[in-house]
This record gives structure tokens, C-alpha cells and sequence, in this order.
């Protein structure tokens, strides 16, 4: 009667002490939000802020470059002055001055262009005329063209390209970082979704074990009230059952920081976004095609490493920081023609621009501006010189460091892989231990202390089997991050346009 009593209170006992309840109720709400991974991919690249940050990068590098491609734009100009005056005028012997009024005006306009070719062109048209009030009327009008080429320091596409050249360049190197930061976003946004998706499996399999240890504390209770089992044994149970409690609260913390950091790489469009509780509608696979030979994995590192990318990129900046440098030590000598024809009249239709004017006038000439000791452009084109050399070093550092990530990446893949296939082994084993474990304590032939470590077992191998196939999902983007083919390889492309 006695045992009874106590196996009586005891169940009492576990009913109020382990009764589950989920602690952080008021922190996650009602609001769901189904997804897939590729829905995840593809609203953390529309959402996610390091993604739409770098987007402007990009586009203020595409105003950079306009901006230097304006200074081979033409440029049209045009001006006109009207001036009126009165004056006093001695004229021959007269004793009397004479009043003169006088009223000019001028039209011009001009149409200048710079080349690439470091030529200037510019065509040149004006209209004068004056009305005097002593005077003959007299209209003048000019056209013509003039020309300046640079033909040592400025001559060339090389010298007056450079900075367009760069300023595109930086244009694809902003393209470059896009890459990388979408990338990266894509890695850490799949890499949360299935780290969520392992949280919430924890979160299954401990609560499993807490319920295989209430039973097993069921089953011992009825042992000892039927004295089939001592009362010490209570003991040891009761001890497990909250350490799986302990457990159990542990994973569902997880679980709310994995939901927080999914939360947090997609930014959906809502209103409270902490409370949304994502609902899982992938689950994870193993991949069942070969993964192929390493030196394929490192040639695609080496093509579409977004990183790598840029810094070949930044090695031709530097080229052509050496050439427009090098510019810089020449003289500068300039050619200049200039060509008009001139009309004269004395009415206003007769006096406009005429290119058939007998009158003309034709000029040319060099001019030559040398620097004696030119010591800037010397210490500049020093300075792209030596600067030139160390992004070489850097870019060839980069390919080693390309190929030792690839193939540490790879290394993992097939880690990952093997322990997959020996995790579900080991956890089918488990399996079978427990089952026969328990049927030896039905029978008496075990102790509690053995099933409970063989549930402990069967537990661990359940987590261990779980996250291998996280980890090697895991691995999987980590390669092809290493690679630079994640984007395409997740069907996103043209994501810089």
C-alpha cells in the first residue's frame, strides 16, 4: 500500500513538474509566412538591405562614368549685345562738335567638340553690326572652323581615354561586388533557412526523448508499485526527465534565434516582422549527382571567383594609370589651324556669314610648353608604376587564395557527404539498441540506468544524423560560393542590370 502511495505521488509528481509549455510564446506570433528556399532567395535579394545598398554602388559608379564620357560631349554656345552710346565729335575745322549716336549689335555662336584623339574643334559664326548717326551703316560677318591637336603630351586614345576607361572599369568592378554581396546573401539566407529548418528538428527530437524518458519513468513507477522495482531507481529517472526538460528549453531558444536571423536576411514586407513564424516547405535532401573531379572546381573558381574578378579589374586601372602617367612626361605640343571668311555690307542681309566671302583670313602655328625638371609627373608615373606591380603580386596571391579555398571547400563537401551515410547507419543501429534494451528491462534483465543511456544514444545519433545533412547542404554552398557559380547555379542571373 505504502508503494502505491508513492508511485501515486509521484505520477502527481511528473504531471505538474514536466507539464510542456512553450516558453517564448510571446515573442513569436500568429502571423505565418510560407516559403521554399528559392522564395527565400529571392525575397532576401529584393529585400535585403546589404543587396539593395551595394544596387546604388553600382549606380553611382554608372554616374561616375557619365560623367567623364561628358568631357567628349559637344558643347554649343551662344551670346548676343546690343550697345547704344551718345558722344561729342570734333569734325574737321567745325568750332561746333557734332553729337554721334551709335548702336551696335553682335550675334555669335559656337560649336566646340573635344576627341578622344586630343583634337578640339570648334566652328565659329558671327554677326556684327553698327549704326551711326554720322557713319555709313556696317554690317560684318565671320565663319569659320579651328583646330588644335596635342602631338606628344595628350596626343592618343590612351592618354585621354584613361579615365573613362577606369571610371567603366569601377562600373564593373561595382558589378563584381554585387556579385559577391548577392552571394553572399544568397549563402548566409540558405544557410539560415536550413539552419531553422535543423532548430526546429532539435526542437522535435528533444521533446521525443523527453517524452521516451516520461515513459520510462511511467513504466518504473508502475515496476515499483507492483515491487518489481526498488524506489531508488525513481531517483535516476526523475534526474533525466529534467535534464531532457533542460534540453528541450535549450533547443526552442534556438530555434527563436534561428527564426530571428531568418527574419532578419529576408525583411519581408509586413508590418511586424519579429513576430512572423516562417513555415518550412522544403525539406533537406542529399544531392545524388557526382560532385566531379576537384581541378573542374578549381578552373570554375578561378573564371567566376567574383572577388578574383575584381581584382584583375583594379590590375587593369592600373595598366592604364601607367599609360596616362607616361603621358605626363612628354612636352606638350600643340598644332593649331584656324580658318574663316569674313562678309562686309552696309545692310543687314548682305552683312550675314558667307562662306563664299572673298575675304578671308588663315592662321596656324605649334606651341611648346617643356617643364625642366618635371619632377610631378615623374613621381606620379613612379607611383603607378610601383602601385601596378603590387596589385600583380595581389592578383596572383588571389588565385592561390582561390584555389586553398576551393579545395578546403571541397574537402568538406566530401567530409560532410561520408558522414551523412554513416550518421543514418549509426542512427538505424541506435534504433535497435533501444528496442532491445527496453524489451531486457520489461523482462528484468536491464537497468533503468541502460535504457536511459541508450536513449541518450538513440538521441544523439537522431541530432548527429540531422545535422550532417545540414552540414553537408552547408558545404555544398560553401563550394560553390568558393567557385563564384552560386547565383547561377540557383537559376539567378542578370542580377546587376
Amino acid at each position: 500500500m505504502k508503494s502505491f502511495l508513492i508511485a501515486i505521488l509521484s505520477a502527481c509528481f511528473i504531471a505538474t513538474s514536466y507539464a510542456q509549455e512553450y516558453p517564448f510564446s510571446g515573442i513569436s506570433g500568429a502571423d505565418t509566412l510560407r516559403l521554399g528556399v528559392q522564395d527565400a532567395l529571392f525575397i532576401a535579394l529584393e529585400r535585403n538591405a546589404a543587396v539593395t545598398i551595394q544596387w546604388r554602388e553600382q549606380r553611382i559608379a554608372e554616374t561616375v562614368a557619365n560623367e567623364h564620357r561628358a568631357q567628349f560631349d559637344p558643347v554649343l554656345s551662344a551670346g548676343a549685345t546690343k550697345t547704344e552710346s551718345k558722344s561729342q565729335r570734333f569734325l574737321g575745322s567745325r568750332p561746333e562738335p557734332f553729337e554721334l549716336t551709335t548702336v551696335r549689335t553682335q550675334y555669335e555662336a559656337q560649336l566646340s567638340q573635344m576627341l578622344p584623339t586630343g583634337t578640339t574643334v570648334a566652328l565659329v559664326s558671327s554677326f556684327s553690326g553698327s549704326n551711326s548717326s554720322i557713319y555709313l551703316d556696317q554690317y560684318v560677318g565671320t565663319m569659320g572652323v579651328t583646330f588644335s591637336q596635342s602631338l606628344l603630351q595628350g596626343a592618343g586614345f590612351g592618354a585621354n581615354l584613361a579615365m573613362l576607361r577606369r571610371a567603366r572599369l569601377d562600373v564593373e568592378i561595382t558589378r563584381a561586388e554585387m556579385k559577391a554581396v548577392a552571394e553572399q546573401t544568397v549563402a548566409d539566407v540558405e544557410t539560415a533557412y536550413w539552419g531553422f529548418y535543423l532548430a526546429g528538428r532539435e526542437v522535435e527530437i528533444q521533446r521525443e526523448s523527453l517524452t521516451l524518458a516520461e515513459q520510462q519513468l511511467q513504466e518504473s513507477l508502475e515496476r515499483v508499485a507492483v515491487g518489481k522495482l526498488p524506489s531508488l531507481e525513481l531517483a535516476a529517472v526523475h534526474a533525466e526527465v529534467s535534464t531532457r526538460q533542460e534540453a528541450l528549453i535549450d533547443a526552442q531558444s534556438r530555434f527563436e534565434q534561428a527564426r530571428l536571423q531568418l527574419i532578419y536576411l529576408l525583411n519581408p514586407a509586413r508590418s511586424d516582422i519579429w513576430s512572423i513564424m516562417p513555415v518550412l516547405t522544403n525539406q533537406p535532401v542529399v544531392p545524388e549527382d557526382e560532385l566531379g573531379e576537384i581541378a573542374l572546381h578549381q578552373a570554375l573558381g578561378l573564371q567566376y571567383r567574383p572577388d578574383l574578378q575584381q581584382a584583375e579589374l583594379a590590375l587593369q586601372k592600373g595598366e592604364l594609370d601607367i599609360a596616362r602617367t607616361r603621358n605626363g612626361l612628354l612636352p606638350k605640343l600643340d598644332l593649331f589651324v584656324s580658318l574663316g571668311r569674313t562678309s562686309y555690307a552696309q545692310s543687314f542681309k548682305e552683312g550675314l556669314p558667307d562662306y563664299k566671302s572673298p575675304f578671308y583670313d588663315v592662321s596656324g602655328g605649334l606651341t611648346l610648353a617643356f617643364p625642366v625638371l618635371n619632377r610631378a609627373a615623374r613621381a606620379e608615373a613612379a607611383q603607378a608604376r610601383f602601385s601596378r606591380e603590387q596589385m600583380q603580386l595581389s592578383f596572383d596571391n588571389m588565385k592561390r587564395l582561390v584555389e586553398r579555398d576551393v579545395r578546403s571547400a571541397y574537402i568538406e563537401v566530401l567530409r560532410t557527404r561520408k558522414l551523412t551515410e554513416t550518421c543514418k547507419v549509426t542512427l538505424e543501429l541506435q534504433e535497435k539498441k533501444l528496442d532491445a534494451e527496453l524489451e531486457k528491462f520489461r523482462v528484468g534483465r536491464s537497468t533503468n540506468y541502460l535504457v536511459l543511456q541508450a536513449q541518450r544514444d538513440f538521441t544523439a545519433s537522431q541530432l548527429d544524423e540531422a545535422r550532417s545533412i545540414v552540414d553537408y547542404l552547408d558545404a555544398l554552398i560553401r563550394l560553390y560560393q568558393m567557385q563564384g557559380t552560386l547565383l547561377e547555379r540557383r537559376g539567378i542571373v542578370n542580377l546587376a542590370e
